[in-house]
């Protein structure tokens, strides 16, 4: 199917409309209660539930007994909470607290850590046995169980069934070494002592370790496995009691596809004007490559040959450069050239992640002005249904440090049998990692192209492209773009993505290592243009806007879709940088920057409503809202291991019988799965904890209401102390008239005029690529 030409747009009626940016007051907060729900007793306390849970903490100490005994390093033991009691007012507290354990974390969703010395383990028994008060029988009322953080739970799900004979097999032929995570404890002393015990420990045992510091907590510890490390020492490793996780070391590469030559060399033009700078940490750029060779702005070098394979790396440089160039100025892909910081990281197609992290950090901070960083590797492991992979909580930890964004593949599906679409849910194709970063922009891949032997049609997500939810039903992938299509003997000839190769000719390949660079490349633009002139109010740009930015332009730009779907087309295909900072004339955009604190809520109100869009005393239109937010994040937590939840709405203000405006949200609405119900069906449907929300709805016959309103608070969960400074949310709502009405955009800068908020035009310029 030939590409379509690039059409002609009015590009100055588009300009003419930029977002608006609605700065943060103070005013606008208000108190509110904190106090969560709690008082429930789930079952009755009766006698027999005090001795089965006994029972359970009997059997889980004599199960600890089956670990070393390290002096000072208490067991870790597993409290096993009921389905509805897993949200944070029902936690057992008291009961740890009057017991002396320690919380150390948490594990599954309905799991709660805590670390206990023999005294404590007695007061506890105690405790359950014998202590009757409203709160204690509260709290064991939430117990479905308690067991030890024994071998098992300390391996990977699929290495927890072997024997310790398959198992050291196992690991040894998936890695030359294994990663090794201890807890971390809320006493530093007992954090310091621990550590001093575990090094006491590899030295003893002859076993070498490079540690890799964290920024809180013990280091993360790389073991070869050597003839040091026998299948008895691997046993006795994973038998020391302060161990959290054990797991081989993954080999991250970029994807493995197929090209097509074509005869003919391909020349890129040369870029043209101050461009963006786009860090492609990745395999390098054919250093001898005269085409590319001006778009590559500078290099940092970490492999020399003859460990170097220069494709992979060169295939995604070039589509930052030019990706609507190379693919025939088709319209769908956008106009956003860019010049690369060129980092030659990645030796013959594939890296150990130690390496890769040692790496990624010193490429940081060697290059502190760029912003946008393109990561087309990932593992081939899948998602963990509760736990946050090390590479994804790496990328956490450097987005904050140095302000940037990671622009990140979702994966490939590489298996068998090969996926068609609609798709089955049976197939091994969630999420690689480190796509499961909840800081990062993760891209899957749409076909832009089909054949009668394509495996899917063009606009259906692409084969190879691994699909969402992250970890604890974290939305991902954030947006999608074009990776190319594939027949079923894996073939691209005709429908791939057009890349540079090495040797200067044009190649067509698929994956999502190819769809990730054309959103790298579009972030990079946008992160420019807010920066571009000047703003009576300034403000600093960030990657939360950014990726809000892109994912509420992928909104927009896309059909609404349904939680399915959306597993694989995330938000979908975002547009053009003017479809990501400026309206249409039927639409009206404000984007506010909120400063959320514990305590209390934030409310801007009367929302300005375009005058056409109010029918009757109706608000009859498409709301899109997105809210983004990077919250302080715990790896300790587990599924917990984002602190904070910020619950945004947007809905009516009526009076109560008291005087006093009530808010009632409309968006998302009481009528959609997840909005309330238990904790696991808010966080599965509901997106709770998620630090990106999209809701949306059509009101085709109009809601009623006088005045509208936006509001948002914030939640944090147990243990995680109050914040020491606002978190910093950024909303973006989006009307949208039903029947394209062309005169919304203009009526809602005249309604925003006559509200005395503090505003500016979100973007002053924006340059347009030719």
């Amino acid at each position: 199917m030939p590409a379509k030409p690039r059409s002609r747009r009015d590009d100055q009626s588009k300009r003419a409309n930029p977002y608006v940016h609605v700065a943060f007051q103070a005013k606008d907060l208000f108190g509110v209660e904190t106090q969560g729900g709690g008082g429930t007793e789930f079952v009755p306390v009766t006698s027999a539930l005090r001795t089965r849970l006994r029972k359970f903490l009997s059997d889980a100490v004599d199960s600890s007994h089956q670990d070393l005994s390290i002096p000072d390093v208490p067991a870790v033991l597993v409290l096993e909470l009921r389905d509805k009691a897993i949200a944070k007012s029902h936690r057992p507290t008291t009961l740890t607290a009057e017991s002396g354990a320690v919380p150390v974390g948490h594990g599954s969703l309905n799991e709660m850590l805590i670390a206990a010395d023999a005294g404590a383990i007695a007061a506890l028994d105690e405790v359950i046995g014998t202590r009757a008060t409203k709160s204690i029988r509260e709290n064991l009322s939430t117990l479905q169980g308690i067991h030890a953080w024994g071998v098992q739970r300390r391996l990977p799900p699929p290495l927890r069934a072997l024997s310790a004979q398959a198992l050291h097999a196992a690991m040894k032929r998936a890695a030359g070494r294994v990663l090794v995570r201890l807890f971390s404890y809320a006493s530093e002393e007992t954090s310091k002592r621990v550590l001093q015990r575990f090094l006491e420990f590899l030295d003893k045992s002859g076993l070498t370790a490079e540690q890799i510091p964290q920024p809180s907590g013990p280091p993360l510890f790389v073991v070869p496995i050597d003839a040091q490390l026998t299948e008895s020492k691997l046993l006795e490793l994973l038998r020391f009691p302060a161990v959290r996780r054990i797991r081989p070391e993954p080999n991250v590469q970029g994807s493995a596809t197929t090209t097509v030559m074509p005869a003919d060399a391909h020349v890129l033009p040369l870029p043209n004007g101050d461009l963006p700078v786009v860090g492609v940490f990745d395999g390098g750029v054919a250093p001898n490559l005269d085409s590319m060779a001006p778009w590559v702005a500078s290099r940092d070098i970490y492999v020399l040959p003859p460990e170097t394979n220069y494709e992979h790396g060169t295939f995604v440089a070039s589509l930052v450069a030019c990706a609507a160039h190379l693919n025939s100025e088709d319209e769908r892909f956008p106009v956003v050239p860019c010049r690369v910081h060129d980092v030659v990281a990645v030796e013959l197609g594939q890296a150990r992640l130690g390496d890769l992290i040692l790496r990624l950090r010193t490429a940081l901070a060697n290059q502190p002005d760029v912003r946008v960083w393109n990561l087309s590797i990932s593992t081939r492991d899948e998602a963990s249904d509760d736990e946050f992979s090390e590479f994804a909580r790496e990328l956490d930890q450097l987005s904050d440090r140095h302000n940037v964004l990671f622009v990140v593949s979702a994966g490939n599906y590489l298996g068998t049998p090969r996926r068609t679409w609609p798709a089955t849910d049976e197939l091994p194709d969630r999420l690689a990692s480190p796509g499961d970063s909840v800081r990062a922009l993760t891209v899957g891949a749409i076909a832009h192209r089909e054949s009668v032997d394509t495996l899917v049609r063009s606009g259906d997500p692409a084969p190879y492209s691994r699909r969402g939810p992250g970890p604890v039903f974290t939305p991902k992938p954030d947006v999608t773009h074009f990776g190319g299509n594939v027949t079923a003997a894996w073939q691209c000839q005709g429908v791939g993505i057009r890349v540079l190769h090495p040797t200067g000719r044009a190649a067509r390949l698929f994956g999502t290592s190819f769809s990730a660079p054309v959103v790298s490349a579009l972030a990079a633009h946008t992160w420019r243009d807010l920066e571009s002139g000047g703003h009576r109010n300034p403000f600093a740009v960030s990657p939360t806007m950014v990726k809000a930015l892109v994912v509420h332009a992928a909104e927009l730009n896309s059909p609404a879709r349904g939680a399915r779907e959306r597993r694989y087309f995330g938000a979908g295909i975002p547009s053009d940088p003017l479809g990501v900072l400026h309206d249409s004339d039927s639409s009206f955009t404000l984007m506010f920057e909120v400063d959320l604190a514990d305590g209390a809520k934030w409310r801007k109100a009367p929302y300005p409503l375009p005058a056409s869009l109010m029918v009757n005393g109706k608000l009859r239109a498409e709301v899109i809202m997105t809210c983004a937010y990077a919250p302080p994040l715990d790896g300790d937590a587990g599924a917990e291991y984002v602190r904070f939840n910020v619950e945004i709405g947007f809905g009516t203000l009526s009076p109560n019988e008291k005087g006093d405006f009530q808010f009632g949200g409309k968006l998302p609405g009481d009528h959609e799965k997840g909005s309330h119900g238990f904790e696991t069906a808010q966080i599965e449907h509901g997106g709770k904890w998620a630090p990106i929300k999209v809701y949306r709805r059509s009101m085709p016959h109009g809601v009623a209401g006088d005045i509208w309103a936006v509001q948002a608070s914030v939640l944090r969960r147990e243990f995680e102390p109050m914040l020491q400074k606002p978190l910093r949310a950024v909303v973006i709502i989006t009307l949208r008239s039903i029947e394209n009405n062309p005169n919304v955009y203009a009526e809602g800068r005249a309604a925003l005029q006559q509200r005395g908020w503090i505003t500016q035009a979100l973007p002053t310029g924006v340059n347009v690529n030719i």
